[in-house]
């Protein structure tokens, strides 16, 4: 019966003494977010949030207003940037993004601000190109009629 409790005691300090698993925190919010008009979409990329945090997923918010935030998707926890593909013409977009590990959710990071211009700019440069073809042409036959019959 005593060695038994030797036993017993002897297994409860190694127990005691051993370094336990701790659970990991939740995760900072991923820092240094960047978000640019990329022709038609919008190219979003950040870095992991600070520490030794596994991330398994990145939750990406957009909105039209700084303070209303919907989600936008989600990415695997290897990637730090995506695109944006289903943006419209003449709109400011807000984006954020957090981290998820296996404790949960993290705080969101800042907030980029990307505008998307309208439909106006081709329309301006188009007309802007048949303005100087129109002029140059109208200045090559008044130039051509002054000068005498051609042979």
């Amino acid at each position: 019966m005593k060695r038994l409790a030797c036993v017993l005691l002897l297994l409860f300090l190694i127990l005691a003494l051993a370094p336990s698993a701790q659970a990991e925190d939740v995760p900072g919010a991923p820092l240094n977010l960047q978000a640019e008009r990329d022709g038609t979409r919008i190219y979003i990329s950040w870095e992991p949030p600070e520490g030794n945090v596994s991330v398994l997923r990145y939750n990406v918010y957009r909105g039209t207003e700084a303070n209303n935030l919907e989600f936008y998707d989600s990415l695997d926890g290897n990637y730090t940037a995506g695109y944006d593909m289903e943006v419209v013409r003449d709109q400011r977009y807000y984006y954020a993004v957090s981290a998820n590990t296996t404790a949960g959710e993290g705080a969101m990071g800042e907030v980029v601000i990307v505008d998307v211009p309208s439909n106006d700019y081709p329309v301006m440069v188009m007309t802007i190109i048949i303005t100087i073809a129109t002029i140059t042409l109208v200045f090559a036959y008044w130039k051509g009629r002054g000068s005498g019959p051609s042979p």
